[in-house]
């Protein structure tokens, strides 16, 4: 837990120290940038999929880590990340690291304040590769059991049923009514087998065998010991109990239990363990929207002098088969090779993998440490649920995160200069446009940035504020150039054009720089209906 103070007196100011991504494209922060300047997509095809859709593959290469990590924690370490870890782990580090090794002294001053600080990691739909990867492992498994014992060469009771000897009326179709190596031939021998491995008396005289063998105790006084010592006895008298039957791998045995170690809080947990930091890690899941929600939550914690400092991040594994068949069936992703933009053909999105780290803190806690922070100051977030639709939001539910946002930021609509979209290219962008009408000012400049990296379902909020506040430079002119949103204004949607918005799409448009600088809003509406918006202020 947080150590518990005093709420501070007065409200604190909030800033981003440190930022950093892993993206289609792009593995580090400037890589990311540089992509976003040019306004170019960064998907590429799937070529698992028939090269039939574009999907956002990470740039990344782990290895680079290996020497950080080993410094810190001994050779091993990188190698049991490596070997155990998946996607989410991988990307989480990766940004993590990079966004430390930014900022000199920065590492130094969050162990210090340590363990008044939180960290949180966002996942979409866990690691889905990895758990995709089990089930396979087990139903390969499973069928090979089965078949074992289902075979009536030691099945007994199947074989006289087979022979005529004693039918079975309870016994599925047999499998060798179907043409030889089709697939309803394999799938109706899953269920024969399924079906006879339980008729089997030589399986159930494995089964007591074996019960046996787990049954026993630890004994010992030294408890380790003795735990280890049985665990090695257990695993050589089940290897000469398969031998004595000549019984292939069971299931139980065939999953990898890499699974466990990678469930959906396992980037904030190696996060605290590879800094080795003590305060709340926290796993977190809101969809489209989790970004903007862990700010709201780090800000709750920072303003009630609980914490100084939060470490946020947001991580989604490399785009999966089933991942995409998913959206495609859901009629939210797009087939073929021209991919699918914001505010143009509103066909649908596309799914992308990587991960998002930003390390915010109160200014009044890091002044000790002479760090300065970067140019965006964080005003304020909401968050709400729409509770009217999984997908599609309603017209006004998130209008209630939208004006909590304003609300704790103390700012009114009318100052916004820039305005940030959820729009995924789909029908709803139109309906979206109608949301913030009462939001963002005719005069502020709309941005919307799937097109150039596609849709991560928890990180893809991170990407888009990373894009839009990192993004926005002030220059010596004393005007800020705004980046583009790799949109051909040819391609606008005409009844969206008919809006006579302010739109950011293929080149980079300066503007003055106001006084007090350029206030930013972001929406994020997540699957599920939650929905979160920040509001910051670049200098």
């Amino acid at each position: 837990m947080t150590i518990n103070s005093s709420s501070p007196s007065k409200r604190r100011k909030v800033f981003l120290y440190a930022a950093s991504v892993v993206a289609p494209g792009a593995s580090n922060l400037d890589e990311f940038l540089s992509i976003v300047e040019k306004g170019e997509s960064s998907l590429s095809l799937k070529k698992s999929l028939s090269s039939l859709f574009l999907a956002g593959i990470p740039k990344f290469d782990f290895s680079k880590y290996k020497n950080w990590l080993e410094e810190r924690h001994g050779p091993k370490r990188f190698t049991l990340l490596n070997e155990k870890s998946g996607d989410l782990v991988k990307y989480s580090m990766g940004s993590l690291i990079d966004a430390i090794n930014s900022r000199p002294g920065l590492e130094r001053a969050i162990k210090l304040l340590d363990p008044r600080l939180t960290i949180q990691y966002a996942n979409g739909l866990a690691d889905l590769p990895v758990i995709c990867k089990a089930a396979r492992e087990t139903d390969a498994g499973f069928f090979q059991w089965n078949s074992f014992w289902a075979d009536p060469v030691r099945n007994e009771k199947c074989k006289a049923h087979l022979n005529g000897e004693s039918k079975d009326k309870n016994a599925p179709v047999n499998p060798n009514t179907f043409p030889v190596d089709s697939f309803e031939r394999y799938e109706s021998l899953k269920v024969w087998n399924a079906y006879w491995i339980d008729q089997s008396d030589l399986y159930q005289k494995y089964l007591t065998e074996l019960k046996e063998i787990e049954v026993l105790p630890v004994v010992g006084i030294d408890i380790d010991a003795a735990k280890l010592a049985l665990i090695r006895s257990k695993t050589k008298a089940r290897k000469i109990l398969l031998d004595k039957y000549r019984a292939p791998t069971p299931p139980w045995e065939s999953t990898s239990p890499n699974l466990l170690w990678n469930v959906p809080n396992v980037s904030a947990a190696q996060a605290s363990m590879v800094l080795n930091l003590h305060g709340t890690s926290t796993g977190f899941a809101g969809a489209c929207a989790s970004f903007g929600t862990m700010i709201d939550n780090a800000l709750l914690e920072i303003q009630s002098g609980r914490t100084d400092l939060a470490i946020i991040g947001a991580t989604d594994a490399n785009p999966s088969n089933e991942l995409i068949s998913a959206f495609y069936n859901g009629r939210l992703a797009v087939l073929g090779e021209s991919h699918g933009v914001p505010f143009c053909d509103l066909r649908g999105t596309h799914i992308s993998g990587g991960a998002c780290t930003w390390i915010i803190a109160a200014e009044d806690a890091m002044k000790k440490f002479e760090i300065e922070p970067l140019s965006v100051e964080i005003l304020g977030a909401g968050v709400s649920s729409d509770a009217e639709h999984i997908i599609t939001p309603s017209k006004e539910g998130p209008k209630l995160a939208i004006r909590r946002a304003f609300e704790n930021a103390d700012i009114s609509p009318s100052k916004i200069n820039l305005w940030d979209m959820h729009a995924t290219g789909t029908p709803g962008d139109w309906n979206e446009f109608n949301l913030i009408e009462e939001f963002a000012p005719k005069s502020a400049y709309i941005s919307a940035r799937k097109g150039i990296f596609g849709h991560g379902m928890s990180v893809g909020g991170g990407w888009e504020l990373t894009a839009q506040l990192l993004g926005t430079k002030k220059t010596d002119k004393n005007t800020y150039q705004l980046l583009p949103s790799g949109i051909n204004p040819a391609n606008v949607n005409p009844k969206i054009s008919s809006l006579n918005r302010n739109l950011l799409l293929d080149k980079v448009v300066e503007i003055p720089a106001p006084e007090d600088g350029l206030v930013c809003g972001k929406l994020s509406m997540g699957l599920g209906g939650t929905t979160s918006c920040v509001i910051a202020r670049v200098r």
